[in-house]
């Protein structure tokens, strides 16, 4: 699904800077990588995406597409999207209510929220909200703060696989991905969902600012300002960010000897000096900015 998707791209934090190829903050500005070097298919490329994106900033040129069907493997942060019923199951509480995470006051501020922002009323938010982890609004805040029609890259390149018999393949599991959100503790999802819902307009000025930047192409820019920002989220980068980077590394690697990759993943995931750019090349491997 797109909400489990699209907020796991806003996730970044700065890290320690360790010795890396590519200076850091890097110049180049591109989105897709070319990746070549020992045991490396030839043909293989990492590609940035914004999981939930307005259809204005949305970068998908022939050339994009052409890359993507000569690959043999597309990998994503997920094979695939779930289909609703699955998800829902990660989302729902299996102890207790949304309202035990909040005090009476943060629960007055959230429903005043929710008519405000989703024209909820008490009673409807209540009721739908009732079993669903913090999580969710945190999503539902997500998604309104987009300003026009929205376009999906996972969607999109998902799409040229099936049609073209292009084996798709996921890093991750949707129980790993949600399993980063249980691991928080009490106090950290609650502030997740206050920070959030606090103040709509900078939310939607933040995310027209980080679409921009998206549509700007410099990896290291995208993930500096998301840095910026802070948040309650940022205190856990290594669990969201940093050790998942690291996991893919190897994954990469064993796929890359068999196959020509095409990867796909939160543009997050590329910058940064410990982002996935700079991870393969101190491993030895070359990678080259495309333009699109």
């Amino acid at each position: 699904m797109k909400f489990i998707l699209s907020l796991l791209s806003f996730f970044i934090a700065l890290v320690g800077f360790s010795q890396a190829t590519t200076a850091f903050p890097m110049q180049e500005s591109s989105l897709l990588w070319k990746i070549e070097g020992p045991g490396i298919q030839k043909g293989s490329y990492l590609f940035g995406t914004m999981h939930l994106i307005e259809k204005q900033y949305f970068i998908f040129p022939d050339k994009l597409e052409k890359i993507v069907k000569k690959t043999d493997k597309l990998v994503m942060e997920l094979a695939g999207l779930p289909n609703q019923l699955e998800a829902l199951k990660y989302v729902t509480l299996t102890d207790g209510t949304f309202a035990d995470y909040f005090s009476k006051e943060q629960m007055d501020s959230i429903l005043v929220w929710a008519k405000a922002e989703l024209n909820m009323s008490e009673e409807a938010f209540t009721k739908t909200m009732s079993k669903m982890k913090p999580f969710v609004v945190v999503q539902m805040a997500t998604q309104i703060h987009f300003m026009g029609k929205t376009e999906s890259y996972e969607m999109s390149f998902e799409k040229i696989a099936r049609e073209n018999d292009i084996t798709i393949a996921g890093f991750e599991t949707i129980a790993e991905q949600m399993g980063i959100f249980d691991k928080m503790t009490k106090e950290q999802q609650t502030e997740m969902v206050m920070e959030t819902i606090r103040d709509p307009k900078k939310g939607i000025e933040v995310t027209q600012k980080m679409q921009k930047l998206y549509q700007g192409q410099n990896v290291d820019s995208l993930y500096l300002m998301i840095q910026e920002e802070g948040g309650t989220i940022t205190e856990d980068q290594a669990t969201i960010l940093d050790d998942r980077n690291e996991r893919w590394i190897p994954m990469i690697e064993e796929m890359a000897k068999k196959e020509k990759l095409f990867i796909a993943v939160g543009a997050g995931h590329l910058g940064g000096p410990k982002g996935v750019i700079r991870l393969l090349e101190q491993k030895g491997y070359t990678l080259t900015p495309v333009k699109i």
